[in-house]
């Protein structure tokens, strides 16, 4: 039979894509949202790489209980060309990755064994630091929250104390405090109205239950936000889940990219590659922003801060730069309090905690907590908690300051 000269060239063609098509293992836990955008995004990099001839013969491994030791070694021992591993605790199965020389991709997970591997490997993650900010600029934005938290992962990783790191200091920066919560159940203690950043939608989830139990409404007495937008988690909260969308798409593109050219010899540039957020998916946990939500926060900052020095309700008419009128306006629109009963309740709560923790006299507290007359304070402290300064230091000193007030592991006061 006589074969031409195209059909040839045609069988030639094809035995040698087939010969030279990479062995490419992937782990991706398909089970949430995260990853199907990933593989979602390694196969849009192949697409837009090679079109329909891609190079890769790709084997997925979608579950923890697939991904093994055992797996591992078959597949390296099998010729694998190129790995990209992204299952969360792992640990225990990717040992033979850190003892190989192929090409390894790591997404999102953080293992001893492997960030100790020199050479052919690389660290893809979402950015701690782009995740944190979104979230704090976000909350602030809102103008409601007198208080703010985190809420971190069960157990605690690596991943959530970075993003309480970044979350806490652009707080920090702005004048507020924000409480390190490690359960569900210690959001109740926080000063309401509160706003709680979870380290990922899993614990979003749970907070929303637990705030129901106990009859806090949510977003008006707690904000809360999430991490990841898991639409399966986030539509099947009660109220849904506002959540932080990391660009897990890109993080697969990028993984693919980066393997690609490891598998053609290129080390990478870069050990440790982050990728950031598509924005925030705004639902029912958590209140819109607004202009007027930023200048109420930007008061209530600039009152924590100076309060104790003595300044008035024109100081900080005078910080935000507007009418008095809007002021007043819009704080009690968002607070549910006046501007000057703000000033007065972070005076008293100072007042409060000197008075337990320290042995200054009346007149001494009077002063370093904005009070220019300590009989001012004194009548001012009698009616508001219907006893004297002296009566408060001595129940603080007894065995039943602990049904009184008591000093919350947050720091705050708590009634």
């Amino acid at each position: 039979m006589h074969i031409g000269k195209k059909t040839t060239h045609f069988r030639l063609r094809t035995w040698y894509n087939i010969r030279m098509k990479k062995k490419v293992f992937i782990a991706l836990k398909m089970a949430g949202v995260a990853g199907q955008a990933k593989l979602a995004g390694v196969f849009r990099y192949l697409n837009e790489r090679y079109g329909e001839s891609s190079p890769w013969d790709v084997r997925l491994v979608r579950t923890r209980g697939e991904l093994t030791e055992d797996v591992l070694k078959t597949a390296i021992s099998d010729g694998a060309d190129g790995f990209i591993v992204s299952i969360p605790d792992t640990e225990d199965a990717v040992g033979p990755l850190a003892e190989t020389p192929v090409p390894t991709i790591v997404m999102d997970i953080h293992t001893a064994a492997l960030e100790m591997r020199s050479s052919n490997i690389a660290f893809i993650r979402n950015s701690a630091e782009a995740i944190g900010s979104e979230a704090a600029h976000f909350l602030l934005g809102q103008g409601v929250a007198r208080s703010y938290a985190f809420l971190h992962s069960d157990p605690v990783t690596d991943w959530s104390k970075a993003r309480f790191d970044v979350f806490k200091r652009l707080l920090d920066d702005a004048g507020f405090w924000c409480e390190e919560l490690f359960e569900p159940s210690e959001a109740a203690k926080l000063k309401r109205p509160a706003a709680v950043f979870c380290a990922n939608d899993d614990r979003a989830f749970e907070l929303v239950k637990q705030l129901a139990e106990k009859r806090i409404r949510v977003p008006h007495g707690v904000a809360v936000l999430g991490v990841d937008n898991d639409a399966l988690i986030c539509e099947n909260a009660h109220p849904r889940l506002t959540s932080v969308q990391p660009d897990f798409e890109e993080e697969g593109r990028l993984a693919a990219e980066t393997l690609d050219a490891m598998m053609q010899g290129h080390e990478p540039t870069k050990r440790t590659l982050l990728v950031g957020v598509k924005g925030i998916v705004q639902r029912e946990s958590a209140s819109e922003q607004s202009h007027s939500g930023r200048l109420v926060q930007k008061a209530v900052a600039y009152i924590d801060k100076h309060a104790l020095k003595g300044i008035g309700v024109r100081d900080v008419v005078n910080h935000l730069k507007c009418s008095r009128r809007l002021a007043d306006l819009r704080f009690r629109e968002y607070q549910g309090r006046s501007i000057l009963e703000a000033i007065t309740e972070r005076r008293l709560e100072e007042v409060r905690r000197r008075l337990r923790e320290t042995k200054e006299n009346i007149d001494v507290i009077s002063v370093a907590c904005g009070y220019s007359n300590p009989n001012y304070l004194k009548n001012l402290f009698k009616k508001r908690f219907a006893m004297s300064m002296s009566a408060f230091r001595r129940a603080a000193s007894s065995s039943s300051v602990g049904l009184l007030h008591r000093k919350s592991r947050f720091g705050k006061i708590v009634a």
